[in-house]
């Protein structure tokens, strides 16, 4: 995996997660994962989980870590349902 770095800015919409105050589109960090190579991410600042359902739908393996007991269960059922649905998306996010 990995596509190499971009040499300029991403762009990325907010999708209206309002799970969190600081979010973190999904698209975007499926752009993100898509660069790095291996098959595990880690995100020790989980917040609501939008990194781990970017894994989830890219077929990644993902250790989240979050303080907030609020948004980390947040994440857990966020990232439950992306598991559940089956939606896996293994290109078009270089």
């Amino acid at each position: 995996m990995g596509g190499g770095r971009p040499t300029d800015i991403i762009f990325a919409d907010k999708t209206g997660n309002n799970f969190h105050p600081t979010e973190k589109p999904e698209l975007l960090m499926k752009k993100i994962i898509g660069w790095a190579s291996g098959n595990l991410v880690l995100d020790p600042f989980m917040g609501s989980g939008s990194t781990g359902v970017a894994c989830v739908e890219m077929g990644r393996k993902f250790i989240g870590i979050e303080i907030n007991e609020k948004y980390f269960d947040i994440a857990c059922e966020r990232i439950r349902i992306a598991t559940s649905q089956g939606k896996l998306d293994f290109g078009g996010v270089a």
